[in-house]
This record gives structure tokens, sequence and C-alpha cells, in this order.
């Protein structure tokens, strides 16, 4: 045998392991991603996840609402009012006085269709690969927490294959984030701006140097970004108290 040719036969052997090797690598992954690959609980939980992180994304931006109730446009952007008043001189109503309760609920709310679906794709997947699914309604809640959020939910689950039955009912898991705390400093902004018409955010963050606290006058409101310098996360929102007269 000539050497060029043992040299296509070991080319050829090469790529058929290879694409061997990459089939089965592939078809791993593809199970392992799987409710049944993962198991119930694992893959209920990143799910949820997925979808709470999400939403926490939509309220932070969106000043503590997924759908703004009540807002003013600044650069582009929607900013959601958590203290307004519309006349002249006065000082502003607190919009949202139980905002930390509001949120958990706007988050709640926000996903309760996400959460029914990762339960849907787990019996779809279960029964396809022959198993038996049941299950009963679902109790879910959201917390917010000094950095992190508590995801509640409990749901029971039965999966039965082959005489063989699996019961699954706690699917708590948590998320990391500091949205408890910009929501503690937006309160504080909201009760200065409510009671004196300003908020001296500079010596706020001479007192509490782990949060950026940037601020805009516009169009008689003022607009909030509060930062957690260590997270990143980020929570915008406006003001409007005490505003002045055109002219004056």
């Amino acid at each position: 045998m000539k050497r060029g040719q043992v040299t296509i036969f070991v080319i050829v052997g090469i790529v058929i392991v290879v694409g061997i090797v990459a089939v089965v690598i592939f078809m791993g992954k593809v199970g392992v991603d799987s409710p049944v690959g993962l198991g119930p609980k694992a893959f209920i939980n990143k799910c949820v996840r997925d979808a709470v992180e999400e939403s926490v994304w939509k309220v932070l931006i969106g000043g503590g609402e997924v759908v703004l109730s009540q807002s003013i446009m600044y650069d582009g952007i929607e900013w959601n009012y958590l203290c307004y008043q519309a006349d002249y001189y006065l000082t502003c109503y607190n919009l949202h006085p139980m905002l930390e309760a509001s949120i958990e609920n706007e988050i709640r709310l926000d996903t309760m269709d996400d959460v029914q679906n990762c339960f849907d794709k787990v019996a779809v997947d279960f029964e396809n690969s022959g198993y038996d699914v049941s299950g009963g309604a679902a109790n879910y809640s959201i917390d917010l927490l000094p950095g992190k959020i508590d995801i509640n939910l409990r749901k029971s689950i039965e999966v039965v294959k082959d005489g063989t039955v699996q019961n699954f009912e706690n699917f708590d898991t948590s998320i990391l984030s500091s949205i408890y705390d910009l929501v503690r400093v937006a309160r504080d902004v909201v009760n200065s701006e409510s009671q004196y018409c300003h908020f001296e955010y500079n010596g706020y963050m001479l007192l509490y140097p782990k949060y950026d606290i940037r601020r805009i006058d516009y169009d008689d409101s003022k607009i909030y970004r509060v930062i957690d310098r260590k997270s990143g996360e980020e929570f915008k929102f406006a003001t409007r108290s005490c505003a002045m007269p055109p002219g004056i």
C-alpha cells in the first residue's frame, strides 16, 4: 500500500471518530437540558429563576412596575413616577407607599404564565418518554430580601412509570438581586421629596457609599437612577415635587 493511500485512510478514520464524538456530545447536551435529563425539581428551579430574573429587570427599569401607570418621557425612555404632584409649589404624594409589597406582587403576576409553562414543559417531556404525569394547583409567591429574592413555589407532581411512583412538591428557590436595598433607597428619596421637596443625594452617598445615586432635573421633574455599585443593578424612577411655574 502506498504512503498516500495510508494517509487518506488515517484522515478518513479521524473524521469518522470526530463525527461520532460530536454526535455523542450533542445528544448528551440535549438530554441534560431536558426535564427528564435534569429531573423535575432542577428543571423547574432553573426555568422559574430565568423567568423571575427577566421580570426583575423589567421592574428595575420600570420604577417598580412592568406596565407604567404614571410616567414622564425623558431621553426616549419612560420614567415611572413614585412621587407626584400636578400642582405648583406643593409637595408630592407617594404613589406607591407599599412599594416593596407592590413589586413582589408585580413580579408574581408577570411570571405566573411563565411558571405554568415550566410545569407544562415537564409534563410534555415526561409523557413523551413514557411516564404518566399528574399534579395539583401551584402556590406561588415572591419575597424581596437583602441581597436576594426568595421564590416560594409549592405544587404537587406525581410521575409514574412501570409501577414506580415519584412525588415532587417543594420547588422553592432563590436568585441573587440587590432590588430590596435599591427599593429601600428609593423609599428614602420619596420620603424626603414628599416632605422637603428635595433629597440630598450627595450626602446620602457619603453615608452609604455602596450606592451611586444620579439625578437630572427635567421639565419640573427629577429623574433618579439608584445604582448598586457592586452588582451593577439599577433602579430608575421619577418624582415631581414643589414644581415652580414657568418663568419663575
